[in-house]
């Protein structure tokens, strides 16, 4: 550009994960909440209402953990990526 700027596209940032990603083979969709808590989500009730091409960023609001937190992070991992220890009690609000 003429004034020293680059030039970039802001269509795609931040790259948020999108829901659909969670369905791949291999793949699964967890919650982490602040308390360190995690816990399995499953994306399918989320893909039929339409929100597959959602990004998991805008989803974090609808979950709930039991320490009180009514936001958990959502992270799309691998099969290889599943914690060891016992998982559970972060629940999908709406």
């Amino acid at each position: 550009m003429a004034d020293g700027a680059s030039y970039r596209s802001f269509a795609a940032w931040p790259a948020w994960p999108r829901l659909d990603q969670a369905l791949a083979a291999r793949s699964s969709l967890w919650a982490v909440c602040g308390c360190g808590r995690e816990a399995a989500i499953d994306p399918k009730p989320w893909v039929g209402q339409g929100l597959g091409r959602q990004a998991t960023a805008h989803l974090e609001t609808r979950l709930r953990c039991l320490c009180g937190a009514r936001r958990a992070r959502l992270e799309i991992r691998g099969l290889a990526e599943a914690p060891q220890g016992v998982t559970g009690g972060i629940y999908v609000f709406r």
